[in-house]
């Protein structure tokens, strides 16, 4: 790695830590739509760095599918868990929950993510009944918030890449009860971590 390298990702690092420390004194005082409003705006702040964030340094890599998923920062418990996620066109998930707190505010591209309400109470195992509310378009400047139980999936249609900041309360990889929904279906069942995330 040479010298320019290393600067940029001792910033990168630097910048990072500033962030998740910021975000940790916005949601002192627990976690609601207002606080992750403020926490969304840090991220946007943040994903104005082009000089430390970029699609070339974070791109999809080959036999990741249509997209990769890159581990930014997460602390020893696995909270405030910080990924760079990039995707081409096709990329998308199914509806599902978070069962923690999530941010996603763009760098590049554009990511449309849909937005639903489950319609039932959740007392019938593998059942579930959602629909679709709207959607919000996410690129540069823009961000998106999600309390624990909020419904969305992801869509990526354009030809341009995009690159994502997604911010969570706790790592995927350890959000167990974690549920993908099948609108036409009227299911739903448990949602697991894409197992290749990169370090």
């Amino acid at each position: 790695m040479n010298s320019t390298a290393v600067n940029v990702a001792a910033a990168r690092d630097e910048e990072i830590t500033a962030c998740i420390d910021d975000v940790r004194g916005m949601l002192a005082g627990g976690v609601n739509r207002e606080a992750l409003e403020r926490v969304s705006e840090r991220l946007v702040a943040l994903a104005a760095r082009r000089d430390l964030f970029t699609y070339d340094m974070y791109p999809v890599q080959d036999g990741d599918g249509a997209s990769s998923i890159y581990l930014l920062a997460e602390d020893d418990d696995h909270g405030f868990a910080m990924f760079a996620v990039s995707e081409v066109s096709g990329n998308m998930t199914p509806p599902h929950d978070h069962t923690t707190w999530a941010v996603i505010a763009g760098i590049e591209g554009t990511e449309v993510n849909r937005l639903y309400a489950r319609d039932d109470d959740g007392s019938e195992p593998g059942r579930a009944r959602i629909h679709e509310t709207g959607e919000v378009s996410i690129g540069p400047g823009k961000a998106v918030a999600f309390m624990p139980d909020d419904i969305h999936s992801i869509h990526c249609f354009t030809d341009e890449p995009t690159l994502n900041f997604h911010l969570y309360g706790c790592g995927i990889e350890h959000l167990p009860e974690r549920k993908m929904f099948n609108m036409k279906d009227g299911t739903c069942a448990v949602f697991p971590a894409n197992p290749k995330i990169h370090r």
